[in-house]
């Protein structure tokens, strides 16, 4: 599974400064072991102003009749969102971010998995480029999110050929967010990998394998853990 684990460790309140969040509408404790079906703290623009809150991840597509019976699209390939009657009604008007940290991807090695973590290497948070939709029924509204993903950079390729699309800093989550000035065709180049460089990995304790395990420890590094 690609990009099926995430942190986002930091404070709200820092958070709100670095992503120039004009509203929070609940409250976000930190997440040491993000995993899909549960929810994440997303990003929109909405008239001029940037809305944080929660939402579900793995998208639904407001078309489908049945939710219960829908495997959810925790991911959506980059290259062909505009192919995919799941994801292309949604690229000029439900772009979004979800915020994190870190993420995990495993190994597979003498016929186990090893986790690890992948973060950026002056350790600060940033924006997956993603996708939300709505799903209305009698009973419940879902909203609900994909993370999208590219070709894995020379830092993660030895783990994985995949990777989240990561937003490079605050134009290009302007851009990506704003949807009324900045058409997809417009925003498309940037869902491009994080240069290798500015990343970095570490290796982590195979707890982060369960995701009821959703403890500091998950992010320390192996040789940290006694």
């Amino acid at each position: 599974m690609l990009c099926g684990r995430f942190t986002l460790t930091v404070p709200i309140e820092e958070l709100v400064e670095q992503f120039l969040i004009d509203e929070v509408v609940d409250e976000w404790a930190p997440r040491f072991n993000v995993a899909p079906s549960q929810i994440v703290l997303s990003l929109i623009s909405s008239k001029g102003k940037r809305r944080a809150g929660p939402i579900q991840w793995g998208l639904i597509p407001f078309w489908v009749k049945n939710p219960g019976k829908w495997k959810p699209l925790i991911n959506a390939r980059s290259e062909s969102l505009e192919e995919k009657a799941s994801f292309k009604h949604l690229l000029n008007k439900r772009r979004t971010v979800i915020l994190a940290d870190s993420f995990y991807e495993w190994e597979r090695k003498d016929g186990k998995k090893h986790p690890h973590r992948f973060m950026l290497k002056n350790k600060e948070p940033f924006a997956f480029a993603g996708l939300w939709d709505r799903q209305e029924n009698e009973d419940s509204s879902i909203v609900s999110s994909a993370i999208l993903t590219t070709a894995a950079n020379d830092l993660v390729r030895p783990v994985h050929d995949r990777m989240p699309v990561i937003l490079k800093g605050e134009d290009d989550i302007n851009r990506w967010l704003s949807t009324g000035e900045y058409s997809f065709s417009e925003v498309k180049h940037l869902l491009e990998p994080m240069p290798a460089e500015e990343m970095t990995v570490y290796k982590v304790s195979d707890s982060v394998n369960s995701p009821r395990n959703d403890f500091r420890s998950c992010v320390e590094p192996m040789q940290n853990l006694s």
